[in-house]
């Protein structure tokens, strides 16, 4: 019985680790893109050509949820197509959109400290929505770890255009037409 045992757990190593080394292959990380988001990365390699990245970063800051709340969230996704690999280096085109979402809630308050004194809430949102396609590069360090730059062509669109921020890029229309680019690291798993 034992010897049956013995055998079964070598051929479930032997046929898991075959599996690990084909595909779909995973990939975890950290990513700025102007593009197709910033935050947690997560890539899945679906074959030797073709994958997907997805991008997520949810926060929000302030010290009373009622009066004084910034919530953030930006998420995206990404498809590579890959032009040259070999295995250190990656070339790969892509096409890529985002969606930067920011709510502000403030408390103002007016006449402080005498019988006039009044409270004003003020509220803001801005949405932008990016969308754009380039070519990245990823050096791959012992097949453990890659590290990742693109740019390209982006468009940008927003709603509302009230903050004045290092993403404000659109102008008077509303709308942007320029480059984009982003980097990132990402851990083989």
């Amino acid at each position: 019985m034992r010897f049956k045992s013995t055998i079964i757990t070598i051929l479930f190593l032997a046929t898991t680790s075959g599996f690990a080394s084909k595909y779909p292959q995973h990939q975890l990380g950290i990513s700025y893109s102007t593009i197709s988001g910033t935050g947690l990365g997560y890539v899945i390699e679906l074959d030797r050509h073709n994958a997907f990245q997805f991008t997520v970063m949810p926060y929000y800051t302030g010290s009373n949820a009622d009066n004084d709340l910034n919530l953030t969230i930006i998420t995206g996704v990404e498809y590579q197509k890959t032009l040259y690999r070999d295995s250190e280096h990656k070339i790969y085109g892509f096409a890529a959109a985002s969606l930067w979402y920011f709510e502000k809630n403030s408390v103002t308050y007016i006449d402080q400290g005498t019988d006039f004194e009044k409270e004003i809430k003020l509220y803001d949102k801005d949405v932008y929505h990016n969308l754009g396609l380039g070519v990245g590069y990823n050096y791959i360090l012992n097949s453990a770890v890659s590290f990742n730059i693109n740019l390209g062509l982006q468009y940008q669109t927003t709603s509302n255009d009230s903050f004045d921020n290092f993403l404000e890029r659109v102008g008077d229309n509303g709308s942007f037409i320029g480059l984009g680019g982003g980097v990132g690291i990402l851990f083989h798993l």
